[in-house]
This record gives C-alpha cells, sequence and structure tokens, in this order.
C-alpha cells in the first residue's frame, strides 16, 4: 500500500475555530495537501489565512440539499465565494452534485476551471435527483464533461464518487474502466 497516499481530505461545513483546527490537523495525520468542504461569511476569510500559512490549500465543495437551499448550488455561488481570495482557495466540483441542482456541469467546468482544485466525478439518473448512476448512463453529460476538462487543460486529480446502498464493487470497476478509457 506504498503507493496510495491521500491527497485531499473531505471535512464537510466548518463552523467555527474548532473545526477549522480539526481540519487541518486530520489534513496532517492523513498527509493530505487539500481540504474539501464548505464555509459562509468569516470563516471563508479565516480558512484562506490558516491553510495559506499551513501551505494547505481548500476547495469549496458544490453540493444539493432537497428542499433546503445550500450556499454552492451552482458554479456562480461558488465563484463569488471566492472573489478576493488568495490561490489557497479554490472549488472542488462535483458534476454529479451540479446535476442535482438542475445546473450545466459542463458549462460548471468552463467557469471553475481556473480555480478547481479537485473534481467529482459522478453521474446522476435526472436533475433533482440524488440517485446515483454509472458513468455515462445519467444526466450529467460526463463524456462532455471528461472533454471539456481536457479543453481547459486540468491537471489535478479527479475522484471517481458513487454513492449506492449494498455491494458496489462491480459498479465501482465499471466506473474506473469508464473513467480511464476516456481520460
Amino acid at each position: 500500500f506504498r503507493s496510495i497516499r491521500c491527497v485531499s481530505y473531505y471535512t464537510a461545513t466548518i463552523k467555527n475555530d474548532g473545526d477549522l483546527d480539526l481540519a487541518v490537523r486530520y489534513a496532517r495525520i492523513l498527509g493530505a495537501r487539500n481540504i474539501t468542504g464548505d464555509a459562509t461569511g468569516e470563516m471563508l476569510t479565516k480558512i484562506d489565512e490558516r491553510l495559506t500559512r499551513e501551505g494547505l490549500t481548500f476547495g469549496i465543495h458544490n453540493h444539493f440539499f432537497k428542499n433546503e437551499r445550500f450556499p454552492f448550488e451552482t458554479a456562480g455561488d461558488v465563484r463569488r465565494a471566492l472573489q478576493g481570495r488568495s490561490r489557497t482557495m479554490g472549488a472542488t466540483l462535483d458534476v454529479g452534485q451540479m446535476v442535482s441542482c438542475r445546473q450545466d456541469p459542463v458549462e460548471a467546468v468552463r467557469q471553475l476551471a481556473p480555480h478547481l482544485k479537485m473534481v467529482h466525478l459522478k453521474d446522476i439518473a435526472e436533475p433533482g435527483s440524488e440517485v446515483n448512476v454509472l458513468l455515462g448512463q445519467g444526466a450529467a453529460r460526463i463524456p462532455e464533461v471528461m472533454a471539456e476538462l481536457h479543453r481547459v487543460n486540468y491537471r489535478s486529480l479527479v475522484a471517481v464518487e458513487y454513492e449506492k446502498e449494498g455491494d458496489v464493487r462491480e459498479d465501482v470497476r465499471k466506473d474506473i474502466q469508464y473513467a480511464r478509457e476516456r481520460a
């Protein structure tokens, strides 16, 4: 397992200094150079300042919650949060979550390209849904997303993400094969 290393740590919502301390601590324990999550208001400034000092980066993760408005549902939401911030701050684009929020994932790649720290490659059954499907079988336009990532010369981490109850080994194998064939 020497070739396996953690490059990014997902911390969810950072609400206060204690959450930020824990995020940095766990990233250090795991050896991650990037932290993915979200925060609003003054916490974004604190994250920017602290992670800049720590030599880490932060990717704001877009998300979908049924019947609830999340602060980062669109590429525009993320871009607005990044205005005036250092290069420490960027975006973790979840293309499946963009579809769930009824947003165009290809356009999200275009808009967030200069800020991308990480991409979560995930396909969703249909807009407004949270049901994951195999890559290329849903509404996320995965071949077009991957082509756009190539077009914008994205050279960082792409994580295949798949959420489903039960044994997912065969589905994940198919997803990885699909992604590798189009990389």
